[in-house]
C-alpha cells in the first residue's frame, strides 16, 4: 500500500507542479484581461473556446484543477470553467500519441472526440443552469457574466493602472503556490490515498478476468474510474493492458474518459469552490457521455480488440529521478503552507 502510494504521488507530482505553474501564468494573463473577455460570457463560443484550449494541454485531473480555478477566480463563466476542467484532463497531445501507439488509430480518434463533446455539453448545461438561477434570483448573478459591450460602454468601471507583465507573473506565482496550493493540497492527498487503496486491493488482472461482458465492464469502469486518481497518460497503458487481457474497447474508453477527469480530491475541491449543482452537472455529463461513447465504440467494432492493432506497452514517459524530485518538492510546499496556516493567529471578534 505504501509503495503504491509513493508511486502514485511520484506519478502525479510533476503534473501538479506544472499545473500550478500554468495557473500562475493564467493568473497573470487574466490580470491583463484579454482572456476574461473571451471566457466570461455565457455564450456557446466561450464554452467551445475553453474546450479547444484545454484539449492539447498535458494536465491530469489534479493538475488541471489549479488552472481551472484560476480561470474562475479571474472571471471566466462557470460553463467555460467546467469545459476547460473536463477537456483538459481527458485528453492531451501526449495521451493522443500514446493512444495511437498503444491502442491504435481508432482509439486515438474516439478519445478526443468524446472528450470534446463531453466538455461542450457540460459547459452549455452549466451556463443554462446559471441563467435559470438568475431568472429566479437576480442576486445570484455572476459578476461580469453575460455582460455585453454596450453595458461596458454605458456603465464603465474605474480601471486601476495596468501592471507590468513581470509584476503580474510574480503575483500569479504567489497566488498559485500560496492560496491555491493550500486549497487543493489536502484534497489531492485524499484522492491519491483512495487511488492507492483501489490499485492495491483490486489488481488489474482480476478486473479483466471478472469483467469479460462489456455491459458489466463499462459500469464497473465508472465505479472504479470516478474515485481513481490517474492521469490521461498513465491511464493509456492501463487500458491497453486490460484490453489485451480481454476487456472490450468500449469499456477501456470509459476508463480513459472517466478516470483522468474525476477523482475524490478534485470533486471535493470543485464542490467547495463552485458548489454542489456544478459538481452534479460535471459528474453526470462525464459518466453519461462516457457510457454512451463506450457503447457506440463496441457496437462499431463488434466488441473486439482486433481492429485496435494493440502493440506492446512502452516505457514510462517521465524518468524516475525527476518524479522523485517533483514529489519531494510538492510535499515540501504543501507542508510549509500547512505550517504557515497553523501559525497564523486566529481572528478575534470585537
Amino acid at each position: 500500500m505504501l509503495q503504491t502510494l509513493w508511486f502514485l504521488l511520484r506519478e502525479s507530482a510533476t503534473f501538479l507542479l506544472v499545473g500550478l505553474l500554468i495557473a500562475a501564468l493564467l493568473d497573470a494573463l487574466m490580470a491583463g484581461g484579454w482572456m476574461v473577455h473571451r471566457l466570461a460570457s455565457r455564450r456557446p463560443r466561450s464554452v467551445v473556446l475553453a474546450t479547444l484550449v484545454g484539449l492539447p494541454l498535458p494536465l491530469c485531473s489534479c493538475s488541471v484543477l489549479p488552472s481551472a480555478l484560476a480561470l474562475s477566480e479571474r472571471g471566466a463563466s462557470r460553463g467555460a470553467t467546467l469545459s476547460f476542467l473536463i477537456s483538459t484532463p481527458e485528453t492531451s497531445v501526449t495521451s493522443i500519441l500514446l493512444s495511437w501507439g498503444l491502442l491504435g488509430p481508432v482509439m486515438a480518434v474516439a478519445r478526443p472526440l468524446a472528450a470534446c463533446f463531453t466538455a461542450i455539453l457540460a459547459g452549455l448545461a452549466e451556463d443554462a443552469r446559471d441563467q435559470r438561477s438568475e431568472a429566479r434570483d437576480p442576486s445570484t448573478r455572476q459578476p461580469g457574466a453575460g455582460s455585453t459591450d454596450e453595458e461596458a460602454c454605458c456603465h464603465p468601471e474605474p480601471q486601476a493602472p495596468p501592471k507590468s507583465l513581470a509584476a503580474r507573473c510574480r503575483a500569479g506565482l504567489a497566488y498559485a503556490f500560496g492560496d491555491l496550493l493550500g486549497d487543493i493540497f489536502g484534497w489531492v492527498l485524499l484522492g491519491i490515498v483512495a487511488a492507492a487503496a483501489i490499485t492495491t486491493w483490486v489488481p488489474a488482472e482480476s478486473i479483466a478476468a471478472a469483467l469479460g461482458d462489456s455491459w458489466v465492464a463499462m459500469p464497473a469502469m465508472v465505479l472504479i474510474g470516478v474515485p481513481l486518481y490517474i492521469c490521461a497518460e498513465a491511464s493509456t497503458p492501463l487500458a491497453a493492458a486490460l484490453v489485451a487481457q480481454g476487456m472490450s474497447p468500449g469499456a477501456a474508453l470509459v476508463l480513459l474518459l472517466v478516470g483522468p477527469a474525476t477523482n475524490i480530491g478534485a470533486l471535493g475541491a470543485l464542490r467547495s469552490k463552485l458548489g454542489g449543482p456544478t459538481v452534479t452537472i460535471y459528474l453526470t455529463t462525464i459518466i453519461v457521455v462516457a457510457l454512451a461513447s463506450g457503447a457506440l465504440l463496441d457496437a462499431w467494432l463488434g466488441g473486439s480488440a482486433s481492429p485496435l492493432q494493440l502493440p506492446d506497452i512502452s516505457e514510462p514517459i517521465l524518468p524516475g529521478p525527476l518524479e522523485n524530485v517533483a514529489a519531494v518538492i510538492f510535499l515540501g510546499l504543501g507542508v510549509v503552507h500547512l505550517l504557515r496556516r497553523r501559525s497564523r493567529p486566529c481572528p478575534t471578534i470585537d
